[in-house]
C-alpha cells in the first residue's frame, strides 16, 4: 500500500476540519449593532451566493469524496481491489475539472483585486464579521489543499480534454446564471466590481478574462502532474510492453 493513501488522508481530514471549524466560526451570533448595520446585511443576504463559498463548500464536499475512497481501498488492501470505475470518474473529473480551476480563480482574482483596491472585493466593513483568520482560509489556505490533492493523488493526463472542459463551462454557466438572477431580482451585484463596470466594455472584458483565466488553470495542473507523475506512467506502460 503507497504511503500517499494515507498523506491524502491526511490532508481530506485537515481540509474537512479546517473549513467546517471556520464555518462555525463564522457563524456564531454577532453583536446586534453590527447585524444593524445594512451593508453587513446585504452581505448576509448575499453569502450563499459566493464564488468562494461555492469554492470552499466543493473543497468540503471533495475531501468527503476522496476519503470514502482512500477509506475503501484501505478495507480491501488485501485483496487486489479497484474503485468502482464511476466513483473514480467521478471523483477525478470533480477535482481536475471544477474544484482546481476554482480554487485557482478564487485565489488569484481575489488578492489581485485587493491589493488593487479592496473596495472592489472585500470592502473594509467586511473585517467586523470576517477575521484576517477567516479570510485567509477562504482565499488562501485553498491553495495547499488543491496542491496536496495533486502532489499525492496519482493520476495521469486525459487523451481528450473535452469532457473537463465541458463540465468546467457549465459550472461557470451555472454561477453566472446566479450573478445575473441575483442582479435582476435586486439589481445588485454580489462583488462591488461588477456593479462598478456593469454597463461598460469592461464588464465584458472582466467576464472573458475569467473564462480564460479558468481554462488556463485546468491545462496548468496538467503540466504539474506530468512533472510528478509523468515517470510513474512511463515505468507502467513500460511494465505493459514486455
Amino acid at each position: 500500500m503507497s504511503r500517499h493513501v494515507y498523506l491524502r488522508i491526511l490532508g481530506y481530514v485537515a481540509t474537512i476540519t479546517l473549513h467546517v471549524g471556520n464555518l462555525y466560526v463564522m457563524g456564531q451570533p454577532k453583536p446586534k449593532h453590527i447585524m444593524a448595520d445594512p451593508y453587513i446585511r446585504g452581505y448576509m443576504e448575499m453569502r450563499t451566493r459566493y464564488f468562494t463559498r461555492w469554492t470552499f463548500f466543493l473543497q468540503i464536499f471533495y475531501a468527503v469524496c476522496g476519503l470514502t475512497c482512500d477509506v475503501m481501498v484501505l478495507k480491501n488492501s488485501k485483496r487486489n481491489y479497484e474503485l468502482p470505475k464511476y466513483l473514480k470518474g467521478f471523483r477525478d473529473t470533480l477535482f481536475a475539472a471544477i474544484v482546481w480551476p476554482s480554487t485557482l480563480l478564487v485565489f488569484t482574482f481575489f488578492w489581485t483585486l485587493y491589493v488593487i483596491d479592496r473596495n472592489l472585493i472585500f470592502p473594509p466593513f467586511l473585517d467586523q464579521i470576517v477575521t484576517p483568520t477567516s479570510n485567509h482560509i477562504m482565499h488562501t489556505a485553498i491553495i495547499p489543499i488543491a496542491l496536496w490533492e495533486v502532489l499525492f493523488q496519482p493520476r495521469s493526463v486525459p487523451k481528450s480534454h473535452v469532457k473537463n472542459v465541458l463540465h468546467l463551462v457549465l459550472y461557470l454557466g451555472l454561477y453566472l446564471s446566479v450573478l445575473i438572477y441575483t442582479y435582476m431580482d435586486s439589481r445588485r451585484w454580489v462583488y462591488p466590481i461588477f456593479q462598478k463596470i456593469y454597463g461598460t466594455v469592461y464588464f465584458y472584458i472582466v467576464m472573458g478574462f475569467i473564462v480564460i483565466l479558468c481554462l488556463g488553470f485546468y491545462y496548468l495542473q496538467w503540466s504539474i502532474t506530468r512533472k510528478i507523475w509523468g515517470p510513474l506512467e512511463k515505468e507502467k506502460v513500460k511494465r505493459k510492453t514486455r
